[in-house]
């Protein structure tokens, strides 16, 4: 599983989202047809016309701000102002494991965090940091679905603690 280990600036996202549980297999449910829904309505488009920082991609960012307040957001990272029915989230610099993956979104992405929290994280010297998890997408109209994709998992030295 190719990794790289990176430091990062704050980012701030602009997007559309929806609330999650703490329940991570009901989520499992909810995301994809969240995906579905904007990339069919057009929000899709709109949500990407907003992307001018670096990663240069769409995001998915699940946000844990406490058990009631969690939220899977769709979105870009933007200095532009947010549209009417969007929303912006503050994402915090931190040092981040970025995994990639080539195929399928849906699969791959899901595989790398089962890999992540069983594989890579007891034997990396790390801790999870309990920020956002994010992943990277390409802004891609024509395979909105697959291609090159990475995943961000925010960690700490396990020292730092």
């Amino acid at each position: 599983m190719p990794y790289r280990v990176e430091d990062k600036e704050p980012m701030r996202i602009v997007g559309i989202r929806i609330p999650l549980t703490e329940d991570m297999e009901e989520n499992k449910k909810l995301v994809p047809p969240f995906w579905n829904q904007t990339l069919q309505n057009g929000q899709f488009i709109e949500i990407c016309k907003l992307s001018d920082q670096i990663p240069g991609a769409v995001l998915g960012v699940t946000a844990y701000q406490s058990p009631d307040e969690i939220y899977y957001y769709i979105a870009v990272a933007t200095e532009q102002s947010i549209p009417t029915g969007m929303f912006e989230y503050e994402i915090p610099a931190a040092t981040w494991v970025v995994f990639e993956s080539d195929g399928h979104f849906k699969e791959s992405i899901q595989n790398i965090f089962r890999r992540f929290l069983t594989e890579w994280l007891p034997f990396s010297g790390y801790t999870y940091a309990e920020l956002p998890d994010i992943e990277i997408y390409p802004i891609n109209k024509d395979k909105p679905q697959e291609g090159h994709s990475e995943v961000w998992i925010a960690v700490k030295k396990e020292k730092e603690i």
